[in-house]
């Protein structure tokens, strides 16, 4: 077992956000995450965070904004995972969200489901948010 570091990137346009829907059919839990991945060797963390925007979203050319760092010890489709994510923030303007796909792409071809959401649809969804505190690194930034 070993401990994984994960950058996400929280999206924002227009008072809200955009977050990756994920589903664990074990737990029967469907959750939102910001976009994002592992840290290869070697990568920096921003580097790595400017790579899954393009990889995943095709987003490139932004200027990112550390936000905050996560520790999250978990279970997913039955084992256990222990991830360090790094967050940032991404402001977007609205010609890329109209460019944005209706999904997202994952680095082996599958897709993904995205929604864009306020901060009163965040509130909503709180307990199934991952993690569970971006909504504290997000608040100011939401209408």
């Amino acid at each position: 077992m070993k401990i994984r570091a994960k950058v996400i990137i929280s999206l924002i346009n227009q008072g809200q956000v955009l977050l990756a829907e994920g589903f664990d059919p074990v737990r029967d839990f469907r959750f939102y995450i910001p976009v994002g991945g592992g840290v290869e060797f070697g990568e920096t963390l921003e580097a790595a965070a400017k790579r899954e925007l393009s990889e995943e979203l095709g987003v490139t050319g932004h200027r990112l904004e550390f936000l905050n760092f996560h520790e999250s010890i978990f279970e997913f489709q039955g084992s256990p995972e222990h991830e360090i994510m790094f967050h940032y923030l991404c402001q977007i303007d609205d010609a890329v969200r109209e460019a944005l796909p209706e999904a997202g792409t994952e680095s082996d071809g599958e897709t993904f489901q995205v929604s864009w959401l306020s901060r009163n649809e965040l509130d909503a969804v709180r307990e199934k948010l991952v993690p569970p505190l971006i909504i504290d690194d997000l608040s100011s930034r939401l209408l």
